[in-house]
């Protein structure tokens, strides 16, 4: 008797395991990498795959919905980068942190979580996403990354000058970005020589352009900007875009 007639009829073959590893690993991709390993417990026929994938998905959401430690996650996260995929490329990779897991004290491994960035800039990470609930700097290695073509921080802060070296760089999305001089913001755009497409919401820096050099992107296609009232932004950047959105908050 087949299975289909133990079970009245329903087809309860795993077709799904049967599909080549380079599809499995996409399905995988869309999961976050904790939720991927988890597939590892299916059968065997899992266990190796999550290896496999050039996508890093760091979301605490996954730890805290099952009621884990912000140290677990940070466990995890070590795990991953450096015993399980040490030498496995990562093309893509998101740090998605929640205010539990940041805190607002001393006790947020700032230190490890520059190792994390470093270590993804190291193995050719070409989009790079973080998001943050308090304004953490902006690992200064992100700025100098060679392969990175899309870029996007929420709530991260420029204290400090460095110089910026992004090639290869088209997408640069920076949403609430706290930049203590106007020069060092600047300095990022002149930075991105091929930028084509630039979003800006809610930057807060010094308001005083005076003296800071603002230059025209030549490049630039798409440009979207949300900004205060009390923010002076440097039109100049994007005088030449062929698509601009542009909201005023008063």
């Amino acid at each position: 008797m087949s299975s289909s007639e133990n079970n009245g009829g329903m087809d309860t073959q795993d077709r799904i395991s049967s599909l080549p590893d380079e599809i499995l690993c996409h399905i995988l991709s869309f999961l976050s990498t904790y939720d991927s390993f988890a597939t590892s417990f299916v059968s065997k026929r899992w266990q190796p795959l999550w290896l496999f994938s050039a996508i890093l998905h760091l979301d605490d959401q996954t730890f805290i919905r099952n009621g884990r430690s912000y140290t677990s996650f940070f466990n995890f996260a070590y795990g991953t980068l450096f015993k399980c995929r040490m030498h496995q490329p990562i093309t893509v990779a998101r740090f998605l942190l929640s205010p539990r897991t940041c805190g607002y004290g001393s006790d947020f491994p700032y230190p490890l979580f520059k190792i994390w960035v470093s270590t993804v800039v190291q193995r050719g990470v070409q989009q790079l996403f973080i998001e943050i609930p308090r304004a953490l700097e902006v690992p200064n290695i992100i700025w100098n990354c060679k392969t990175l073509v899309v870029l996007k921080l929420y709530r991260m802060s420029v204290d400090a000058f460095v110089k910026v070296h992004l090639p290869v760089l088209k997408t640069l999305h920076l949403d609430f970005l706290f930049v203590s001089k106007s020069k060092y913001l600047a300095e990022i755009l002149h930075g991105c020589p091929v930028l084509e497409d630039f979003r800006a919401y809610h930057i807060f820096l010094d308001n005083k352009l005076d003296g800071v050099e603002f230059r025209t992107m030549p490049k630039l296609v798409r440009a979207d900007l949300k900004v205060d009232y009390v923010f002076e932004f440097p039109l100049k950047v994007v005088s030449n875009v062929e698509h601009f959105r542009f909201f005023l908050k008063v």
